[in-house]
């Protein structure tokens, strides 16, 4: 189902709401894996018959979402751990150097142990780990962080790793055509914001 959804995110010729469609679908496989990396708290429930071990949803983890593509998938996470903080990050990128630039920030109070980076793109990485480091400097352990996108180059996931954990990079999909001369993932499927909302 991953594939198919994502070929429908790939298509030039999909909708927006097409496209609305397949990403708020993805969206949950997305989240459901990066739970399952997420998912350490043990407990212990009655079933009709018996008692057993199990997994619960994880209590300490904030979602850090970058705006704006990023706000396309949050819900999804919102919905399956509905108890995690949000704290928003707002990144411009340079289109010619791809450098990012952050003109919002804010985080609660009291931060959880852990944090998700959401983004739909992992192209240079620029935004991701820029993203990392500021949570890093609010006290976040890079063990502790992680990230979650739809799509990913390459060159973004081995710079990213230079930050946080390797393993704690979550992508549905890596191109491995990499980067083209724009910075764009290729193939791709264009501008995940722009084509999500329509603009």
């Amino acid at each position: 189902m991953k594939d198919v959804l994502l070929t429908v995110l790939r298509n030039k010729n999909t909708s927006t709401a097409e496209f609305r469609r397949a990403s708020d679908k993805l969206s949950y496989i997305l989240c459901a894996e990066v739970i399952a990396k997420l998912a350490d708290r043990r407990v212990r429930v009655e079933t009709p018959l018996d008692e057993t071990d199990g997994l619960a949803l994880p209590d300490d983890v904030m979602l850090v979402p970058v705006l704006r593509a990023a706000m396309a998938i949050l819900p999804a996470f919102t919905d399956m751990l509905p108890d995690a903080p949000v704290g928003i990050v707002g990144v411009v990128r340079d289109e010619e150097t791809a450098t990012p630039n952050l003109y919002y920030k804010k985080f609660p109070v009291e931060l959880p142990r852990r944090a998700v980076i959401i983004d739909p793109m992992l192209g240079t990485a620029g935004t991701s780990t820029l993203t990392a480091q500021l949570l890093i400097e609010e006290g976040i352990e890079p063990d502790n962080i992680h990230f979650a996108g739809v799509l990913a180059a390459p060159e973004g996931i081995d710079r990213l790793a230079e930050t946080i954990p390797h393993s704690n990079i979550t992508a549905l999909a890596v191109d491995q055509d990499g980067l083209n001369a724009q910075y764009f993932i290729t193939p791709g499927l264009g501008d995940y914001g722009d084509r999500y909302y329509g603009t």
